[in-house]
């Protein structure tokens, strides 16, 4: 299972290396390489006000991976959880406590800095690349429902509900850009290494004697619907030329940057993936 770990390393190494041969340095930690033209490779690693705003979307990609692993792999009854479970609140407090606009963030206010807070617009941001992502582990699993895959996806409706559904997340090309992009460093990164850090302590914690495995195959539905909202996502940028939307003309500013800026999502949703893993264990 730690070979699951290879992806999204050599992506993220592959990002670094473009971006020091881009800026012609190998120490590009003080150099302005965000799109907006602002932030150094530190401050968009450390960049708290984002990470603030992904913060549910994160938590709730956990939960999806750790439902749809527990499909295929059910957990035996957990052992005590509180120093994981410190671990979790630990992460979203330095976050929530890092972040100077946390309220605007956490309910989903921003898009962009030059932009006008609209309540819900982050949201729209993200909803067709949050629903593929959350089908993305469902993939390779025969579906059988738990309590924290159904948690999963009723709570994703519910905020969904919550912060409304706007046409932007279809049809503008800058939140088509914007989900495009969240679904290719998220598919290459945040969810093989969150199924990685699942299944690694599985293999390493369980007994002989555990709950049997089920295999992992092809679950065709799941897959369609992934395929379906990944090329919607993908024709619509071509066609709506979303590229010339985005805040910078520098393909290594918009793509390898963005990998850093969601480094607290590599923490996040692996460490949340496990907990709820953990948390929805059968009992004996």
């Amino acid at each position: 299972m730690t070979r699951l770990f290879y992806l999204p390393l050599a992506v993220l190494s592959a990002a670094f290396v473009i971006l020091c041969v881009h800026h012609s340095t190998a120490w590009p930690w003080n150099v302005v390489v965000h799109e907006d033209g602002r932030r150094t490779l530190l401050d968009t690693i450390f960049y708290f006000d984002h990470a603030a705003g992904e913060l549910p979307l994160d938590i709730l990609l956990g939960a999806a991976v750790a439902g749809a692993i527990l499909c295929a792999f059910p957990a035996s009854a957990a052992r005590p959880l509180g120093k994981l479970a410190a671990v979790c609140l630990a992460l979203d407090a330095v976050i929530i406590a890092g972040a100077k606009e946390r309220a605007l963030y956490l309910f989903q206010f921003h898009t962009r800095d030059n932009e006008p807070m609209v309540y819900g617009s982050h949201w729209h941001y993200h909803l067709l690349s949050q629903a593929a992502l959350m089908l993305l582990p469902l993939i390779f699993v025969l579906i059988k429902y738990n309590r924290v895959l159904v948690t999963a996806w009723a709570v994703f409706a519910a905020l969904t509900i919550v912060f409304g559904i706007s046409s932007h997340s279809f049809i503008d090309p800058r939140y088509l850009g914007h989900q495009a992009r969240e679904l290719f460093t998220h598919t290459l990164v945040t969810v093989p290494l969150a199924i990685a850090t699942v299944l690694t302590w599985r293999t390493q914690s369980c007994v002989p004697r555990s709950h049997s495995c089920e295999r992992l195959e092809l679950n065709w539905k799941p897959a369609l619907a992934f395929l379906t909202i990944s090329t919607y996502l993908a024709a619509g940028v071509l066609l709506t030329g979303a590229r010339h939307h985005a805040q910078s003309a520098d393909w290594t500013a918009v793509i390898c940057a963005h990998f850093f800026e969601h480094f607290f999502s590599y923490l996040i949703v692996p460490t949340h993936a496990l907990l709820f893993y953990r948390l929805g264990a059968r009992q004996p």
